[in-house]
């Protein structure tokens, strides 16, 4: 339950155009008194309380703003969730164990648990909530298979798990978690760093790394790709424009002179993409800038084509990843291919890039 009665009484005395001293005067007290109130220093004796319902005309309950909460097992772990992400742990934490006790099994109050001692232990520096999330991870996987929120991953939890023996200073056992659960390389990343980090390995930690690097740069091309479309969709096609920039830097700093490598085809579907924002804009200098940048990658690129990540900067290992594409076997096919697609809705872009390559 919920109370707020200090909120309440200082509401309804002005929803009633009182003053303090007013209200004071009608229930036989002193202004000090009225302002403690308010104040949330003091509470008013029972007798009042009942007083001052009758004086604002409302329900004893009302004035205490008492209100039920559902005590649920579901909505319990949504409120230890909301005290984490606010990081009210005093109350946070007392709920947390009072669910516990109540629902010892249920796979979502274990779970939200373990996540605000978690956090609790990091934020605070403080061994004990640390070594009370490992206990309630390690309970939330046992209570897995009866997990409601099919949102949370068994992954998370082991992600989670590796942090906390990390946090406690056991980096065997942390590593040990992150290897025999990378599932589709998924855990690549923190293994990497760990080697690196705390083992010193770092030529073992080189392919995890690298392997992590490939991957989440293929995900940034599709997330700002992503968000390109839904903001020319709203017609917001500088935010759009924006987007898509913000990828071809990125790509653009990962760069090696003088060497191609599999970012040059996704650059030129980037490129494209820009060109038609700038025909929405009817920017025709910037159409004429993209198409004539991507005219030179492709053609950089077809005379030493590469298919590999070997050339992109940071990126080491012995078996390159690779890629494969269906916009066009060379770079400047795959740039005609991509304006025949929209020559209808972008006839500014089809034009410019006719003058720019007469001899397709």
């Amino acid at each position: 339950m919920k109370m707020s009665i200090s909120e309440n009484i200082k509401n309804y005395r002005k929803q009633k155009n009182f003053t303090q001293e007013q209200l004071a005067e009608a229930m036989g007290v002193s202004v000090g008194a009225v302002s403690k109130w308010e104040s949330g220093s003091s509470v008013p004796e029972l007798s009042l309380i009942m007083e001052l319902a009758d004086f604002f005309e409302i329900s004893v309950d009302a004035l205490l703003g008492y209100r039920l909460r559902d005590n649920s097992a579901e909505k319990t772990a949504e409120r230890i969730k909301s005290l984490r992400v606010q990081k009210e742990y005093k109350e946070g934490l007392s709920e947390a164990e009072k669910a516990i006790q109540k629902f010892p099994n249920d796979f979502e109050v274990i779970y939200q648990s373990a996540s605000l001692y978690m956090f609790c232990g990091i934020d605070r520096m403080n061994q004990e909530h640390i070594l009370r999330a490992k206990e309630l991870c390690e309970h939330s996987l046992r209570l897995y298979n009866l997990r409601k929120d099919n949102k949370i991953s068994k992954l998370e939890i082991y992600s989670d798990l590796s942090a906390i023996y990390s946090m406690l200073g056991n980096h065997e056992k942390s590593l040990d978690i992150l290897k025999e659960n990378n599932e589709g390389g998924i855990f690549d990343y923190s293994i990497g760093y760990t080697l690196a980090a705390d083992f010193k390995k770092y030529d073992e930690a080189m392919p995890y790394l690298c392997d992590a690097f490939v991957t989440d740069l293929t995900k940034l091309f599709y997330i700002f790709l992503g968000f390109a479309n839904v903001y020319a969709a709203k017609k917001n096609y500088s935010l759009a424009l924006e987007a898509l920039l913000t990828i071809k830097n990125l790509y653009d700093s990962l760069h090696v002179d003088g060497k191609n490598s599999y970012l040059d085809k996704s650059t030129l579907i980037i490129l494209m993409a820009c060109a038609q924002m700038c025909e929405n804009l009817e920017d025709e200098i910037g159409i004429r800038k993209y198409l004539l940048e991507a005219k030179e990658i492709a053609e950089r690129f077809n005379l030493a084509p590469d298919y590999t990540a070997r050339n992109i900067k940071f990126y080491y290992k012995e078996n390159p990843a690779t890629s494969a594409d269906d916009i066009g076997e060379t770079g400047l096919e795959a740039i005609t291919n991509m304006v025949d697609v929209c020559k209808t809705e972008c006839p500014l872009l089809n034009r410019i890039w006719q003058e720019i390559n007469p001899e397709q």
